[in-house]
């Protein structure tokens, strides 16, 4: 049954990768990655940017609690919609079998369920629900897989910084939305949850239908499909050699562990995801916590996507001159000082527009060293274990 299995696939992937070029492939793809990383980054922010609004409704109204302990409340039981991430690494994992163009519609798909769920929420837990779910969902990054094996070697970094700074401007939606559906009456936070949820099944439509799959993933699998059956499906008692093309997270923790470079990437990845909670999840918690107006709110709010754009097309660009390490060193230093500038400003109540400029400073940096640090990771890592050793990083961070 495997071995009829693995010809049935080989036959399609054969397929695949033998269909007449399609013009402007690169073109149509990038668009669907730039989508995919607009829709991403809407869907990673969005709850960030409301979380006041939430807060208040389901936490300080009901139980007439402060705001400072409603959110104490409210991140106790966030709690629980990371109890799943464990479980990420083996779910980005199969899309080493399965392909990445089908993963980043399914994706989306359940991104944009996810966000129609917390737009409904008639309960809190209806609204848990549907945040956990777009939580696990953008916590895959599989357009980040998809661009790496899409984009030209030599132009790797700038095309990443240029599609990614690019499809992340969509941010600018979430601000948007705050000013023209809510303005100063935070209960119509839901309205702001529609419109991305509606954009996300339209963007995953899009790429289940025009794009192709990874040229480089095809050829990959066709390679292993094409391998002794022994390599394929070793027994528990062969020799390790004939396992070197085995995928799977276990497998690429194992050779993390064993290899320096990687090891010393996933040693960086988690002490900067120690602060990922303080640094992305309660912006607007602090804004709001310090004084700041919900109109405020909202204008600081709107230079972040145009600073995180510029940001990551830079970093890309200056990457491929210099290399990714020097990109890490200096993003992480600004990421560091632009948050501790963000929080004195907003304390002594500074001007929003300065508030919002070191918000734009420091979060975009932070992400650079996280994108970066998974780069060089995928960057020493081959396209059959990819998926597994980016999950990997994961579980560990």
């Amino acid at each position: 049954k495997i071995e009829k299995r693995d010809a049935c696939e080989l036959e399609k992937r054969k397929a695949q990768l033998n269909r007449k070029p399609l013009k402007f492939a690169l073109f149509f793809t990038g668009i669907a990655i730039l989508l995919g990383a607009g829709i991403d980054a809407i869907a990673t922010q969005i709850g960030g940017q409301l979380q006041s609004s939430i807060v208040t409704e389901f936490f300080v109204n009901p139980y007439n609690l402060s705001y400072n302990e409603a959110v104490s409340r409210f991140s106790a039981v966030n709690i629980i919609s990371y109890l799943i991430l464990p479980i990420l690494p083996f779910y980005k994992a199969l899309s080493d079998k399965f392909g990445r163009k089908p993963f980043l519609a399914f994706n989306i798909i359940m991104m944009g369920i996810g966000m129609a769920l917390c737009a409904w929420s008639p309960s809190i837990l209806v609204f848990y629900v549907g945040y956990t779910i777009t939580v696990f969902m953008v916590s895959s990054d599989m357009q980040i897989i998809y661009l790496y094996e899409v984009a030209p070697q030599k132009k790797r970094a700038t095309f990443y910084g240029f599609v990614k700074g690019t499809g992340a401007f969509c941010i600018i939606l979430v601000p948007v939305l705050r000013a023209t559906v809510m303005g100063n009456d935070s209960t119509l936070w839901r309205n702001v949850y529609a419109v991305p949820a509606v954009l996300a099944f339209a963007i995953a439509a899009y790429i289940f239908l025009v794009p192709r799959e990874s040229e480089m993933f095809l050829k990959q699998r066709v390679k292993y499909l094409e391998s002794p059956y022994e390599e394929r499906h070793p027994a528990k008692k062969k020799e390790p050699v004939e396992k070197k093309n085995k995928s799977g997270v276990f497998h690429a923790m194992k050779h993390l562990f064993k290899e320096k470079q990687l090891f010393w990437l996933t040693m960086i990845s988690m002490v900067f995801a120690i602060g990922s909670m303080s640094f992305s999840a309660y912006v607007e918690s602090i804004m709001t916590n310090f004084g700041m107006t919900t109109e405020s709110v909202t204008l600081a709010l709107m230079l972040y996507p145009f600073m995180n754009m510029f940001i990551t097309w830079i970093a890309g660009f200056v990457s491929d001159k210099i290399g990714r390490k020097p990109i890490i060193v200096v993003a992480g230093i600004l990421a560091v000082c632009g948050f501790i500038c963000f929080n004195v400003s907003a304390f002594l109540g500074a001007s929003p527009y300065l508030v919002g400029f070191f918000y734009g400073l420091y979060l975009p940096c932070w992400w650079q060293v996280i994108d970066f640090v998974g780069m060089m990771v995928a960057e020493s890592t081959p396209t059959y274990t990819r998926a597994s050793m980016i999950g990997a990083v994961s579980l560990l961070r």
